[in-house]
């Protein structure tokens, strides 16, 4: 299993580093969320979602309909949805069965259909319908402001192999030092936020429009 923590300072550092995780995920994966009430986990959701290409305001907290699932317009490696849970009020497998809960999930893996991508919040209530520990992405929230988070993941050994995974693992969100825009770890232009940015720095040396202090001399 891979282990890491990340401490998001506010919102947009939170949008980052969602936007990093969605660059690694794949068809099928489940994500399960823990955290307390106002952790911030239909936000982080909203976050991922966002990045995946599905407008910010269709997304809402499922808690009273307990399933919401989002089209997912970029259509990336077959990705169609984004299945979104909230298993609050979740008792037992009879509260399932009326969602469509076949249709979600593969019975023999307890995957996310081929299709789709699934986040379930309050994965304990459903903890038998869930995929291994050892197959699923897991993420802790802890909120350390109001606005500040602090994210514990935890990883698949294989996910290792996937594209961008090796620098969402081992970069932190960062702001980018042109435009103080948060940036993804899996930027190719980190810690510049893009290609403009990165080349407005490199101007600014070519054209020496940085100035290197030096000491003055002693008289």
């Amino acid at each position: 299993m891979i282990t890491f923590t990340r401490t998001c300072t506010d919102e947009g550092a939170t949008a980052a580093l969602a936007a990093g995780l969605a660059d690694v995920l794949a068809p099928g994966d489940v994500i399960t969320l823990e955290g307390d009430l106002g952790a911030g986990k239909t936000t982080f959701t909203r976050e991922l979602a966002t990045a995946l290409g599905v407008p910010a305001g269709s997304v809402s907290s499922p808690t009273f309909v307990i399933v919401n699932i989002y089209p997912v317009p970029t259509r990336r490696d077959g990705l169609a949805r984004l299945v979104h849970i909230d298993a609050y009020r979740v008792t037992s497998d009879e509260d399932l069965e009326p969602l469509g809960w076949d249709q979600l999930f593969d019975a023999n893996t307890k995957q996310a259909a081929r299709d789709a991508i699934a986040i379930v919040e309050w994965p304990g209530n459903v903890a038998h319908a869930m995929p291994a520990e050892n197959a699923r992405v897991h993420i802790r929230i802890r909120a350390t402001g109001q606005h500040a988070r602090e994210f514990s993941l935890i990883f698949p050994d294989d996910f290792r192999s996937r594209k961008f995974a090796e620098w969402l693992i081992d970069r932190p969100p960062i702001r980018c030092p042109k435009t103080t825009r948060w940036t993804k770890p899996t930027a190719p232009t980190y810690p510049f936020f893009d290609k403009r940015a990165q080349d407005s720095d490199l101007f600014g040396w070519l054209t020496d429009s940085y100035n290197i202090a030096t000491p003055p001399k002693e008289e």
